[in-house]
């Protein structure tokens, strides 16, 4: 139970990151696709969004990952007078 509750919230979060890559990594195809001729700007800065998105987001998952590996030892360690 302890290693459930010390993964949990890096789990929700790694959850919602990779969600988000699987909408943006969906938007971008669509723009990509109707970037060319748009005067407005929309669609390349839909494609500019989403790179921005898979370079400097999308790689808090490893630390995550990191941190749901690690186990509850280290959380659950101090005593209550200790805190």
């Amino acid at each position: 139970p302890e290693a459930i509750g010390a993964a949990a919230v890096d789990y929700l979060d790694m959850f919602g990151y990779t969600a988000l890559a699987f909408m943006w990594a969906k938007m971008a195809k669509a723009a990509a696709g109707n970037a060319e001729g748009d005067t407005s700007g929309f669609y390349t800065g839909k494609l500019k969004t989403a790179r921005f998105y898979f370079d400097r987001l999308l790689p808090r998952t490893v630390a995550l990952g990191e941190g749901i590996r690690s186990g509850a030892d280290a959380m659950m360690a101090p005593t209550v007078e200790e805190i």
